[in-house]
Parts: C-alpha cells; sequence; structure tokens
C-alpha cells in the first residue's frame, strides 16, 4: 500500500514539472515555443481640446470650448445684417445697414478667433450689437425725398397733447397729398420733345412744363432739373447714391439734394422741393488737337518715343518726336483713327521711327480738358408748400399741396434714320416713387426696351396723318419695368410700356424722326391693374452717313413712365419714375 501512495506522488511531481517546463519554453527559454499574446494597452482618455473639436468646435486658449453651435451663432449674426441691408427701404438707409454689417462681421471674425471664452462672449455681444443697428438703419428712411413725403407735418401738436395729457389730434401725412400728386402725373403724356438751352433733349411728366439737366463748366451736373425755367439748387450737401442695378460700367451713380424757398420767418418754408438725379456723366478729359505739322503722318519721318501703339487699329496715346532733325522736344497727344480709313494700323522699327501708317492722324495735347458731350441724366422730384418745418402748422392763404415729376434727359440726341432697320435691345435700370398704402415709398428697377427700326414695324398710324401705311413710321418700341422693389420690399407685378411709334415729321419722309416716342402703360401691381403712359427718346453719336447710317443704332435710350389703379381712392396704388439704359451687346 504504502509503494502505491510513493509512486502516486511521484507521477504528479513529473506532471507539475512538464507543465513548469512547457511554460518555461514558452516564455523563451524553456522549449524554443513563440511567447503568447500580449494584452493591449487601454487606449489613453482623449484630451479636452480634441474632444471639443472633434465636436466642430473651437478649443480656447484658457481651455473653455466653444461649440460648434455657438460658432454658427457667431456668422449667423453676420449673415442677419446682410439680410437687413438687402431689404433697406432706400440706397441710404442700405449703405448705413451695410457699414453696421461690415462691423457685425468684424467682431464675429475677432470672436471666431479670440483665445479666451470670455473674449468670445464679448465679441459676440459686439456683433449682436452691430446686428440690431443694421436692422433698424434699414428701416429708417434715408432719403430726403421719402422723409419729406411720409412727414407727419403736425407732429409737434401731437407731441405737446401726450405731454400735456389732452387728447392728440389725428395725425396729417405728406404722403397723402404726394400721392395725389403721382395721381395728376401718372396719367399725363410726356411732354415732349422739349430741348434746354444746353442742346439736351429732354422727355418728361409732371405738373411742370420744363425738366432739363444742365451741367457746369466742369462736366459735374450741378443739379439740376429746371422747373417753371428757375434751376433747382442744393440747399445742402446732396446725398451720394448709386443705382441698385447694374449696367457696363457700373451702377448708376447719382445724388440727392434739396431746395428750400423760405417765407416770412427762416423756419417758415413756403416750398421746399427734392430731386433724385442719376447720371453716367465722365469727368473732363484731355482734349486734342491736329498737330500742326504732324498730321497726316508719313512713313519714314516722326518718332514714337512713348507710348503702346493700339493693335486693333484704335486711338491709342503716344509721345511723338514729330521731326528729329529740327531739334524740338517731343509732344505728346494722340493717334486718333479716322473712321474714313478704317481699319487703322501703324508699325514702328526698332527705333520707334514711323515706316508704316494708315489712317492714324496724330493730335497734339492741348492743355485743355474736354467735357463730355455723349451722356443721359434721369429722375424725380417732389415739391411740397405749405408747411412749417419747425411746428407743422401751414400759412394762412398758402396751397397745401404738393406736385411731383420725372424727367430723362441726355446730352446727345439720337436722329433716327429712315434707313435704319432692324432691332436692337436696352437694358437699364429706373427709380422712382412708389405710393400705396397711405405710404410713398422709393423704388428701383429693372427696365429693358425692344426698339424696331425700318419698315418691318407694321402699319402706322398718326392724329395728323390718318391711319394707314402713309410712310412717316419708321419704328416703334416696346418695353417692361420689371423687378420692382419699393421700401426694401419686392413688389408683386410688372408693368408692359407699350407700343411706341416713332415718326418721320410730315413732309420728310426721308428725313430725320421726330425723336421723342411715347405710348401707354399697363401692368399689375401688388394685385392692381395699372394704366397710365410712358415716353422716351434715343441718344448717343448719330453722325453716321451712307451706308453706315442703315446700321448705327442709338447707344442709349431715357425715358419716363407713369402709371396708377383707376378706382377705389381709398386704397390708390401710384407710380412715377425714369430710366436709362445701354444698348445690349449683339
Amino acid at each position: 500500500m504504502g509503494t502505491k501512495k510513493n509512486r502516486s506522488i511521484t507521477n504528479l511531481c513529473a506532471f507539475m514539472l512538464t507543465a513548469a517546463l512547457i511554460v518555461a519554453g514558452c516564455g523563451g527559454g524553456g522549449g524554443g515555443g513563440e511567447d503568447p499574446p500580449m494584452m493591449p494597452d487601454p487606449p489613453p482618455e482623449p484630451t479636452a481640446q480634441e474632444m471639443c473639436e472633434g465636436e466642430g468646435g473651437r478649443y480656447n486658449a484658457d481651455g473653455s470650448c466653444t461649440s460648434s453651435e455657438e460658432l454658427a451663432e457667431e456668422m449667423a449674426l453676420y449673415m442677419a445684417a446682410m439680410g437687413y441691408v438687402a431689404s433697406a427701404k432706400d440706397p441710404v438707409a442700405m449703405e448705413n445697414a451695410r457699414e453696421q454689417a461690415n462691423m457685425a462681421k468684424g467682431a464675429s471674425d475677432a470672436a471666431a478667433s479670440a483665445e479666451t471664452s470670455a473674449m468670445a462672449e464679448e465679441y459676440q455681444m459686439k456683433a449682436e450689437k452691430y446686428r440690431d443697428a443694421a436692422m433698424e438703419a434699414s428701416m429708417e428712411r434715408g432719403l430726403g425725398i421719402t422723409q419729406l413725403a411720409n412727414k407727419i407735418v403736425n407732429q409737434p401738436q401731437i407731441n405737446n397733447a401726450e405731454l400735456e395729457g389732452a387728447e392728440a389730434p389725428d395725425p396729417r401725412s405728406n404722403a397723402v397729398r404726394v400721392g395725389a400728386a403721382l395721381a395728376t402725373t401718372a396719367d399725363t403724356a410726356p411732354v415732349g420733345p422739349a430741348v434746354g438751352g444746353n442742346g439736351e433733349g429732354s422727355v418728361h411728366q409732371g405738373a411742370d412744363t420744363s425738366a432739363a439737366v444742365m451741367r457746369n463748366a466742369a462736366g459735374v451736373i450741378t443739379f439740376t432739373v429746371t422747373r417753371d425755367v428757375d434751376d433747382i439748387l442744393p440747399g445742402e450737401e446732396p446725398t451720394s447714391l448709386m443705382t441698385y442695378g447694374e449696367k457696363p460700367q457700373g451702377g448708376w451713380p447719382g445724388i440727392e439734394g434739396v431746395r428750400t424757398d423760405t417765407a416770412a420767418t427762416a423756419d417758415n418754408a413756403a416750398e421746399m422741393t427734392y430731386v433724385n438725379v442719376f447720371t453716367d456723366i465722365n469727368p473732363p478729359t484731355q482734349n486734342y488737337a491736329v498737330a500742326a505739322t504732324a498730321g497726316a503722318i508719313t512713313p519714314g519721318t516722326g518718332v514714337i518715343v512713348a507710348g503702346d501703339i493700339a493693335g486693333d487699329g484704335s486711338n491709342f496715346a503716344a509721345t511723338l518726336n514729330i521731326n528729329p532733325a529740327d531739334n524740338r522736344p517731343p509732344v505728346m497727344g494722340q493717334f486718333q483713327c479716322n473712321t474714313g480709313d478704317t481699319p487703322c494700323s501703324i508699325s514702328v522699327d526698332a527705333n520707334g521711327r514711323i515706316v508704316a501708317n494708315t489712317g492714324y492722324t496724330f493730335h497734339a495735347s492741348t492743355g485743355i480738358t474736354r467735357q463730355d458731350d455723349d451722356y443721359l441724366a434721369w429722375g424725380v422730384w417732389i415739391t411740397v408748400t405749405g408747411e412749417n418745418l419747425s411746428d407743422g402748422t401751414f400759412p394762412a392763404g398758402v396751397d397745401n399741396g404738393a406736385t411731383a415729376g420725372a424727367f430723362a434727359s441726355g446730352s446727345n440726341v439720337f436722329e433716327v434714320k429712315a434707313a435704319l432697320k432692324g432691332t436692337a435691345t436696352y437694358n437699364g435700370d429706373a427709380s422712382g416713387l412708389y405710393s400705396a398704402g397711405g405710404m410713398v415709398e422709393y423704388f428701383d428697377a429693372d427696365v429693358s426696351l425692344t426698339a424696331n427700326f425700318g419698315g418691318n414695324v407694321g402699319a402706322d398710324s398718326t392724329p395728323t396723318d390718318g391711319a394707314g401705311n402713309d410712310g412717316l413710321l419708321i419704328g416703334a418700341v416696346t418695353g417692361s419695368v420689371t423687378n420692382i422693389r419699393a421700401g426694401g420690399m419686392g413688389i408683386e407685378g410688372s408693368l408692359t410700356l407699350g407700343r411706341a411709334t416713332i415718326l418721320a415729321p410730315p413732309g420728310q419722309r426721308d428725313g430725320n424722326s421726330e425723336d421723342a416716342f411715347r405710348g401707354a402703360t399697363s401692368g399689375t401691381l401688388a394685385g392692381r391693374a395699372m394704366g397710365g403712359d410712358w415716353g422716351g427718346r434715343f441718344y448717343g453719336p448719330s453722325n453716321a452717313t451712307g451706308v453706315a447710317a442703315e446700321t448705327q443704332y442709338p447707344t442709349t435710350a431715357a425715358g419716363t413712365f407713369g402709371a396708377e389703379a383707376p378706382g377705389r381712392l381709398g386704397d390708390p396704388v401710384r407710380i412715377l419714375g425714369a430710366f436709362g439704359s445701354w444698348k445690349a451687346d449683339d
């Protein structure tokens, strides 16, 4: 029995020894086996910065985290401010709101790059303040023309009554009488053609019989709509304007000015007039005269000292040594292409000497500036009479009415020749006054015209020459006014500028037209059927002769339009405006 027990113990020891050797071998020292896999270390906990940025936030230097929601809110402040810019009541309000929106963006950017949460919160509060300021600026009228139109003329009495606890009188607003003035002009056909003393043609709608735009000797619009022969002069620094729309040269620049005629006392204004004028007039340019000894440049003479030769045959500035042998200094000037010898070309050798010339003449600088002789100017004006500017009372015996008008002028009236045929499109901007719901608002819009020149425009008809194809009709114009925004809001609908005829004068069937054209206005605005009149004129160089007279179209067109919704006197809708446009590229 004892022997068996000892043997069992021995076997157990041997088993344990074998197991130990196996384990030792797996460990690399006992039997040549492979090591068992090691358990990986647990991953490290993410840092606060990793957790913040992993969720789209911003980790700040002070260890705080600005969440992605907060970052989005910072950007939303700027976007909201820009939204208020887009809905501004008029161009001046838009620029005021844009200034605040830009400051909101600066504060938002500073918040986005802040190093501490406290700094981010501080800049975010500033961005909120600028956003609110943008909203307020967009809602405040910046143009005096609509401030005057909507002024509560008895506001001082209302304020005094409220301070004294008395019953305040009903407010009296200029909007009613200005709106009525728009109605009286909207259905009046444009008066024209009228030509001002400076050779400009004008087309207008309004109570007065003249409207032209003048410029001073420096080529600057001095404002200048003429009403009843008297110039409207700025009574204060004109407000700079810019149209919303686009044109080949950019937006239309403009100004707003005011004239005040005082009565017995300094604050008692018998009449106040505001006018908005838009123009594409350019600053004066250098004038050139044909050099006495270098009109037609003969190859082999003359050395171009400075200047780049135009490769397309157009005019180019240069400094020319007219005759190197006479030892006279070079002359600054311009090589101008003679239109009778197109296409023009000129070439020089390595020393600048002219070796070939076709069509170019050299015009030396005279040192005298030349005014822009091809420009448009258009706009609207209102006059309110009989209000005391300080307390809103109306002087006894003074007319408490208002007048309004739209005008369009240009310096270079285009003479439509009977030989001109084909179609041309003109796109541009329009602006003016819109009255609805007891308010008068500034509006801007897009305008498009289609001119159909020549004998393919259909049978003509005039009151003096009778119906039928009498040969006097040499063109017709149609158009539209779209994308109308008044008071910063889009107005549903559009206006159609109906067929306006271009007629040759009686007895001159092969001559020029009467230049001005006029037609009926129709359409729907704010759900109301509108009706009225419109008219315009073509402008631009018109000195073409021969074959060119059959292909040269006017470069610009300008005009006026008005319309109103008949009936429903308690809820009138009226619009009165003017436009300028350019010929679209073919």
